[in-house]
């Protein structure tokens, strides 16, 4: 793992991380061999995965980009990664303030490192299923002040998290969030009796190493997100939202079953 600094205490390279394995198969250099051996498992079952990936990674872009036009200029980001590329404090006007957040330490001190010099922008530990200690550390107030009007990521993460779990961060987070607020979301829009054969092994890779993926459909997720409501142009397809049509979409639902991971902003 290529870094700045010594993560020797906090770092297990002998256990593979999903993160890294994100970092990894979307070009990133930031992972050990361990996760370079699982991503190239997961790529022989499922060699679409990094465009597929890039998606996501593109989907957080064109919604930071439409809630800036909306007046937004402060985010809240769980299960963040690395801020290395097209992340938000790139992305939206000098002055915005972002706070970014990950459950594994690794990503977490890396990144602080990183940004150490920007007084608009926080990278702090936080389990995305519990929010609540990211919103009562003080560190979200002490960025954004008195003003809970703001814009709330959570991408890439939905499908490491059982319902219960899920439901209960997004409640939270409606719970905390001040009236106008947004939150932009990308998932897998499957029932596990639609998907394929073909997935069966991913979802093995991912239990293995203790980070197993839990499949839902949108309609299931939307009512687990209540009160919170769609905002438009409602729910798209990942490639729809960056406007290339739906060509990954159709490769995914060949390969996985389901209908395709998609993403939707919601607002409070």
């Amino acid at each position: 793992m290529q870094n700045k600094g010594d993560f020797s205490n906090i770092a297990d390279p002998t256990s593979p991380n999903a993160g890294r394995i994100y970092d990894y198969l979307i070009g990133g250099h930031h992972n050990f061999e361990i996760d370079r051996m699982a991503a190239k498992q997961l790529l022989a079952v499922a060699p679409f995965m990094p465009q597929t990936l890039r998606l996501i990674r593109w989907f957080l872009g064109e919604a930071t980009r439409r809630l800036v036009v909306e007046g937004f200029d402060k985010f809240l980001d769980f299960a963040s990664g690395l801020p290395v590329e097209d992340h938000i404090h790139e992305l939206a006007p000098a002055g915005t303030k972002v706070i970014y957040s990950d459950i594994d330490p690794v990503t977490v001190q890396y990144a602080q490192d990183l940004l150490k010099d920007d007084p608009n922008v926080r990278y702090v530990q936080c389990d995305a299923g519990n929010p609540e200690k990211l919103l009562t550390s003080g560190v979200v107030e002490e960025l954004f002040g008195k003003n809970r009007k703001i814009a709330i990521g959570f991408n890439g993460i939905a499908y490491f998290l059982p319902d219960d779990r899920i439901q209960h961060a997004l409640r939270t987070l409606y719970g905390w969030a001040g009236e106008g607020s947004r939150l932009f979301l990308c998932d897998a829009d499957a029932d596990v009796s639609e998907t394929s054969e073909k997935l069966k092994p991913v979802f093995e890779l991912y239990s293995r190493i203790g980070q197993p993926i839990h499949i839902r459909s949108q309609e299931r997720l939307k009512k687990m997100a209540e009160p919170w409501k769609v905002s438009e142009p409602g729910s798209l397809t990942l490639d729809e939202w960056i406007g290339i049509g739906k060509k990954v979409t159709q490769r995914e639902t060949d390969e996985w079953g389901g209908r395709g991971f998609y993403g939707v902003i919601f607002y409070k």
